[in-house]
């Protein structure tokens, strides 16, 4: 569950705790019930059902666009990092000089913030163990005015 979720289950608790807060004495649950009380397990309630609601989606791909990432583990065994890599550079050149030193399999740049802003460093996945080896002749070359970075890339931890 990210904090988007957590947010929005927040958000459904203090509306199911106002809701009880307000509705409850119109019901004539204030005088059986403290109206704290019934406030509280609104809260209570709220955060339960909207952590069920939102955060059950978790398993899901983010979107269906092409720089989507999915939440499907893969096998990082033939997979490189690639940092430093010019912000400019986009994903067919990064394939196109990998390509020299075997097959790629896929090439993901990553991007992040509201802008989808390119953070300079990506992931290549090559063909095979042979071709990993290959292409870590890469590490420090220059690729449009920035050394490379290229290395074997690590399960996240």
């Amino acid at each position: 569950m990210n904090m988007h979720c957590v947010g929005k289950g927040i958000a459904m608790a203090i509306a199911l705790g106002l809701v009880g807060y307000f509705v409850g004495p119109m019901v004539g649950l204030n005088q059986e019930v403290p109206a704290g009380s019934v406030l509280a397990s609104g809260l209570v309630a709220g955060f339960l059902l909207g952590a069920w609601v939102f955060g059950g989606r978790s398993s899901h791909a983010v979107s269906s666009s092409s720089h989507a990432v999915s939440k499907v583990k893969h096998d990082n065994t033939n997979v490189l990092y690639v940092g430093n890599i010019p912000f400019r550079a986009r994903e067919e050149e990064v394939q196109r000089l990998f390509e020299a030193y075997g097959t790629v399999v896929s090439v993901r740049l990553v991007r992040g913030g509201p802008n989808r802003r390119p953070k300079g460093y990506g992931f290549v996945e090559m063909g095979s163990a042979d071709d990993v080896k290959a292409a870590l002749a890469l590490n420090g070359e220059d690729f449009a005015g920035r050394k490379l970075r290229v290395n074997e890339a690590k399960d996240k931890k």
